[in-house]
């Protein structure tokens, strides 16, 4: 099978299908803190009624997740895949390390940034942790497109510094960030199945 890369990873292997599955339960996760981010961007941008947003928000977080479960009985049906214990741990560890010590940065940023007496821009170092800890989400799981959404959410927190202390600047970051993960969740689901098995994906067409 073709091992030429694309901007969802590697198109075979044999660890393919679990590739496949992780990144539809990692667009579950980019449609929930997405709709999320965006919440906070109705808080600063809307200054009207924002249930419509609200409602309009949670539909296409509901979506997305939809989708996303769509994409993993899809794959229901796929052969199983035994790996090495040792690929298995490896996932697992660095993902432990790389979610806790976002989890810490993110932790601490509240003490140092009130120390330096700038509690107003915890939303862009939320923005920039988050930003940065998808470089080396994508190193391990071989997702080339977690570089841009890496990219993308550091911009909008360091790129809204620019601004003045407004709620156009954390509009600016959470909206940057809301969005990020979205386009994300949306090029996940949109070509996660296209590197299916071509024997797999004809077994479980309609009328086969």
């Amino acid at each position: 099978m073709n091992e030429a890369g694309g901007i969802l990873g590697p198109i075979g292997g044999p660890d393919l299908l679990v590739r496949m599955r992780g990144r539809a339960v990692g667009a579950i996760v980019c449609a929930g803190f997405g709709a999320y981010a965006l919440y906070w961007w109705t808080q600063a941008a809307i200054l009207g009624e924002r249930k419509p947003w609200f409602g309009a928000i949670a539909a296409a977080a509901t979506i997305l997740v939809v989708w996303a479960i769509a994409n993993l009985a899809a794959l229901r049906h796929s052969p199983r895949v035994t790996l090495d214990r040792r690929l298995i741990r490896f996932y697992r560890i660095g993902y432990a390390l790389i979610v806790a010590i976002e989890g810490a940065a993110i932790s601490v940023g509240g003490p140092i940034l009130g120390h330096f007496h700038r509690p107003d821009l915890f939303g862009q170092w939320v923005g920039a942790v988050v930003g940065l800890h998808f470089f080396p989400l994508g190193k391990l799981f071989k997702i080339p497109l977690y570089y841009g959404t890496g990219a993308a959410i550091s911009l909008a927190a360091f790129g809204s510094l620019l601004i003045s202390a407004s709620l156009l600047r954390s509009a600016i970051c959470a909206g940057g960030t809301g969005l990020a993960l979205w386009v994300t969740a949306v090029v996940i689901l949109g070509k996660n199945l296209e590197s299916l098995p071509l024997k797999t994906a004809h077994a479980d067409s309609p009328g086969k």
